[in-house]
């Protein structure tokens, strides 16, 4: 008998095969308000699979938003390895996940000006307003474009997406707005059901686990 583990690869192989789309567009295609428990890919572990693999392997988890702590600190990682210990990026494993106040840098500029998440989240621009697009989606190292193209794995939490969409919802049905959440989420992140989930999971494949806020 397969196990569940064997299982999910097996699946995995055959989707990879005939070019299955990523996760999230997966999940955006469904009106369930859990729209990735009918996929076959979830919880969709092609991340962990991935950074496993690494000869130098970390997991930086954060629930910072307002200076972005996790990207800087995983920049200043892969620098080091690069610049100092002369590993380049193909031979490192690494993944951010985000959670708590951090969920609003897996969201995308759309949701970030209407439903006011710099805003939400004390984010100021040099003028002092607050941004009404993701200020950190691209234009440097530390961001998602910029860390994804170093190999960088971006993982969301699903708890904290279903709790924002409660918070944001007010005294009426949060699931309209929890899956316009998750059709909103950058196609650079990967929704996980729970982050620490996710932490736990990366520490059963002896992968370091770096907590920064």
């Amino acid at each position: 008998m397969s196990t569940p583990r064997r299982s999910f690869l097996g699946r995995l192989g055959a989707l990879l095969a005939v070019g299955a789309v990523p996760s999230t567009a997966l999940a955006a295609s469904s009106t369930s308000t859990e729209p990735h428990r009918d996929s076959a890919f979830w919880p969709d572990e092609r991340w962990l699979e991935a950074i496993a693999q690494g000869e130098h392997r970390i997991f930086v988890e954060t629930g910072t938003l307002t200076d972005v702590i996790g990207f800087r600190r995983t920049v200043n990682y892969l620098d080091a390895m690069k610049n100092d210990y002369h590993i380049p990026d193909k031979r490192l494993g690494v993944a951010i996940g985000v959670h708590g106040g951090a969920i609003s840098l897996s969201l995308n500029d759309a949701l970030w000006a209407k439903y006011k998440l710099g805003e939400r989240g004390g984010l100021k621009t040099p003028t002092g307003a607050a941004p009404t697009a993701h200020p950190f989606r691209t234009g440097g190292p530390g961001t998602v474009e910029g860390l994804t193209a170093r190999g960088v794995w971006l993982l969301a939490c699903n708890n904290s997406m279903r709790r924002l969409s409660r918070e944001l919802a007010g005294t009426a049905d949060p699931a309209p707005i929890y899956n316009e959440l998750v059709a909103g989420l950058l196609p650079q992140f990967t929704l996980v059901p729970a982050m620490i989930a996710a932490v736990g999971r990366a520490q059963e494949r002896n992968v370091p686990v770096l907590v920064v806020g």
